[in-house]
């Protein structure tokens, strides 16, 4: 008869054996518990077992059990007595490691995981054997063992004490069995052991770093496994109360556990309360906490500025999450640093919205053409000499040879496709020129990732300014990079109220003129763009008082004459007879002064194109806008980059721009800045250069200046 097991199995009344089924692992649990605690622990002095009514009841009783419901019976009682004796034929010894050798009719044939391995080794090396290995007499070996069960911990030993000089002794159990009953305590062992709960593993560990004040490492050191294997489970241990009790009742997954475990504790209460307790799955999970929560590697700043409240780590999926409304707050701000660094580095405009916001403006755009870097170049050209040279080999073939004519062709095709792709993955590199005119859109979507399309706007070739201010805004005409000569919206209204403020002044000292003003101010057929003759604030008066960094010494001294002369500058609005009195407490001079002042401040302009009463004003009392302004850095910080070197090219020779397109926007502003600063203060040596600084003037004032000769 085959070899027999040593475990019934009490079910339908039917006993398998070893080589035809295998019985499971529940009976044989049932059978190693119930014996389980006869045997003795001890691994010091060896013992004799006393034999007979020592052999607990329970498990005598759930074998004679079994052969009584078995058809069976009679070959069953005699293979249970040999098991039956064997537990009688126990003793407690301890063996040299290099006299023990594994079993080679052990069930697991299938090697275990190097991870479990590993982890065995830890632990046996932190805490001992903690269950010594059951051995009999190696047939034929005076001396030598043979392990029944704990081939695994007899490797994990070995592994431990190999650079051992001494040959270290293990507690083992010998049983004297025969084949028969060995295989079957083998199978018992193996089939009987059950993981542990990823639960228990995880308030395990929590304990141990709680009360024992235990670190991840050491942690993972002492039971053999990585320091992000306890990190994870760990993180079980944060679960909330209820999702723990549907963990631990199996109504949810392990999968599903760790979706829940992402997320702080309130939030896995909402979750589950949103799902009405019975959650589909994990992707399910996830999804809802996707709704509420972003994938930090989407990020554009660095997460340690978020509150730690706000930021989850998903452990298991290897992700870190940031809440919504946190994160979008935070790449807004990196979106707005990065909008600045485009410009910088002298791109012509960085636009920053959703695609829903960007759409229409995108797709009126082209897409702007990238330079090669010279690998790339050389790689492309190879490509291209290897393609010119099959096109040759193709018109060297017979029209009537279809199939070399096809392999050649495909060949061809195969370098035409290999040339696009290298274009298409190489690194983006655009020349300075593409970047003057060029806009690039930061799209960000409702997961909070970032597109970046570089684009070129689609212009007439008529748009733009010409440089004295007639026309539109825009920094540049066609597909041109702009130079100096084009000035800005904010530049060109700076200039124009500079100029506006200096013909105002230049009009208190010349009666003449200032008269003739007054004339065409209480004319009712004259109409001008010059005059503000409304109650209203006019636009260069409004100019002067933005707050944007414009600065105006001229008007601040037209500011302090006003508040001198006007009897009525501390009322907001004044009946006209209230008026009257107050300036009847005047004196002529003093009334004659004010009148004169009000004159002029009825000057205005248009600031975005030439007024022509400011312009002759200017011509005839020679106004010299330079005596009154000069570039500041925040007039030059309107200026796109490459403007810039353009300026520095014109004003130090045009060996500077080239040289200069490499540096930043900034380092550019402050460069010209200190430039005009040190000119107009006279500490240039070079007087020369001094003086063509001094004299610039940007475009739109520049036919005022050569009208003064």
């Amino acid at each position: 008869m085959d070899a027999a097991f040593a475990a019934a199995v009490v079910s339908g009344g039917s006993v398998l054996r070893l080589g035809r089924s295998l019985p499971s692992c529940q009976a044989l649990s049932r059978v190693r518990s119930a014996t389980a605690c006869h045997s003795s622990r001890s691994l010091t002095a060896p013992a004799v077992r006393p034999a007979g009514a020592s052999f607990p009841a329970a498990a005598r009783s759930l074998i004679r059990a079994a052969a009584e419901k078995s058809c069976l019976g009679r070959w069953f009682k005699t293979e249970a007595a040999k098991f039956l004796n064997a537990k009688r034929c126990v003793m407690q010894i301890s063996v040299p490691l290099s006299r023990l050798c594994p079993s080679r009719r052990n069930p697991r044939w299938v090697k275990p995981e190097r991870e479990a391995h590993r982890r065995l080794v830890a632990s046996i090396r932190a805490f001992g054997l903690l269950e010594p290995l059951v051995v009999r007499p190696a047939e034929g070996e005076a001396k030598n063992y043979q392990v029944i069960a704990g081939n695994r911990r007899l490797s994990a030993l070995r592994q431990i004490h190999r650079e051992d000089k001494q040959d270290p002794k293990i507690p083992c159990e010998m049983r004297k069995v025969d084949d028969a009953t060995a295989d079957a305590l083998s199978l018992s062992e193996n089939f009987a052991r059950e993981a542990m709960h990823p639960l228990d593993e995880a308030e395990a560990f929590a304990t141990l770093a709680s009360d024992e004040a235990k670190g991840v490492e050491s942690i993972a050191a002492e039971f053999g496994v990585s320091d992000r294997y306890v990190k994870q489970r760990m993180k079980l241990a944060s679960l909330a109360e209820l999702v723990k009790s549907a963990y631990r009742q199996g109504q949810i997954d392990t999968a599903t556990a760790e979706a829940f475990a992402a997320v702080p504790q309130e939030r896995q209460v909402a979750i589950w309360q949103e799902l009405n307790g019975s959650p589909h799955n994990a992707e399910q999970v996830r999804g809802i906490i996707a709704a509420a929560w972003i994938d930090a590697s989407n990020a554009l700043f660095d997460i340690s500025v978020i509150p730690e409240s706000a930021v989850s780590r998903d452990l298991f999926s290897e992700r870190v999450l940031v809440e919504r409304t946190a994160f979008m707050e935070a790449q807004g701000q990196a979106l707005a640093a990065e909008r600045q660094r485009l410009v910088e580095e002298g791109w012509g405009q960085a636009v920053v919205g959703s695609w829903d916001e960007v759409r229409d403006r995108l797709l009126s755009t082209d897409k702007a053409e990238h330079e090669l870097d010279e690998r790339t170049t050389q790689k492309l050209k190879r490509i291209e000499s290897r393609r010119q040279k099959m096109e040759a080999k193709l018109d060297k073939i017979d029209e009537g040879d279809e199939a070399a004519l096809s392999a050649v062709g495909e060949q061809v095709e195969a370098l035409e496709r290999l040339a696009r792709q290298i274009a298409e993955d190489a690194p983006q590199r655009f020349a300075e020129a593409t970047k003057a005119v060029g806009i690039v859109f930061l799209i960000l979507d409702p997961e909070g990732k970032v597109r970046r399309e570089f684009r070129v706007a689609k212009r007439s070739p008529h748009s733009g300014v010409n440089g004295n201010g007639q026309g539109g805004g825009e920094s540049a005409s066609g597909t041109q990079p702009p130079t100096s000569d084009d000035l800005s919206d904010r530049q060109l209204a700076a200039t124009f109220t500079h100029q506006t403020l200096a013909v105002r002044e230049a009009l208190l000292n010349n009666n003449r003129a200032r008269m003739r003003v007054l004339a065409l101010i209480l004319h009712e057929k004259v109409r001008s763009d010059g005059l503000a003759i409304r109650h209203e604030a006019n636009a260069v008066t409004l100019q002067t008082t933005r707050g944007d960094g414009f600065t105006s010494p001229v008007a601040e001294r037209l500011k302090e004459q006003r508040a001198a002369l006007d009897p009525i500058a501390d009322s907001r609005f004044i009946e006209d007879h209230q008026a009257y009195a107050r300036l009847s407490e005047l004196s002529d001079a003093k009334i004659a002064d004010f009148i004169d002042l009000l004159i002029v401040e009825a000057v205005t302009a248009h600031l975005q194109r030439r007024t022509e009463l400011v312009h002759r004003l200017g011509a005839e009392l020679k106004v010299d806008i330079r005596q009154s302004w000069r570039p500041d850095a925040a007039w030059l910080g309107s200026y796109q980059k490459i403007q810039l070197a353009h300026l520095l090219g014109e004003l130090l020779g045009p060996t500077y721009a080239p040289a200069n397109e490499n540096r930043k926007k900034s380092e550019l502003v402050e460069v010209l800045a200190k430039l005009f600063s040190d000119a107009a203060e006279g500490t240039f040596e070079d007087k020369k250069l001094a003086g063509r600084v001094n004299r610039w003037l940007p475009t739109n004032l520049r036919e005022v200046a050569g009208s003064n000769g």
